[in-house]
């Protein structure tokens, strides 16, 4: 993991000292060029051989994902994701976003077959069922080594908009 500059790394080991007081609300818009580069960092030793995200208009996130899934092979979808509700801290502390569409007649009854190994082999604070995707976000920050970040955050929400991911990012120190 890269090391974070060094202004930013002393905030975070000491917030209410050098940012105490502070309550912002800060919209990052996030390019698919961007988004992507990010999910091309995952581990090597996944089973996912695509991962690109295609932000649209009507809060609406396009996943193409192509995986090695065992005993059904290669397998590539274009599944259609909305943003739920904003995750706030501690109270509601996972990023839903339901499944409107991209499954195929038989994923759902596989997907809930293998809900287990599916499971397994899905990094801590990520779920997926056939319905939706849900991210534990503190689990992935401090998974990630961002923990000191965990308590700063108040309200996460996600929306869309062509070819972008707009995030809502409310801190309080």
């Amino acid at each position: 993991m890269p090391a974070l500059p060094q202004p930013l790394a002393t905030i975070l080991e000491n917030p209410e000292v050098h940012i105490g007081g502070t309550d912002a609300t800060i919209d990052l818009n996030l390019g698919r060029a961007f988004l992507n580069e990010i999910l091309a960092a995952r581990p090597p030793d996944t089973p996912v051989e695509e991962l690109l995200l295609d932000p649209e208009a009507g809060n609406l996130v396009n996943l193409h994902l192509q995986v090695q899934a065992p005993v059904v092979g290669n397998v590539r979808r274009k599944i259609t994701l909305r943003p739920g509700p904003a995750v706030s801290f501690p109270d509601q502390p996972w990023l839903q976003f339901d499944i409107t569409d991209g499954f195929k007649l038989f994923d759902k009854p596989i997907i809930k077959l293998m809900q287990r190994q599916i499971a397994d082999k899905l990094p801590r604070g990520v779920e997926l069922t056939s319905d939706h995707l849900r991210l534990h976000v503190p689990a992935l920050l401090t998974s990630a080594g961002h923990q000191k970040l965990v308590p700063l955050i108040k309200e996460l929400r996600l929306t869309s908009q062509p070819n972008q991911l707009v995030v809502r990012l409310r801190i309080s120190a």
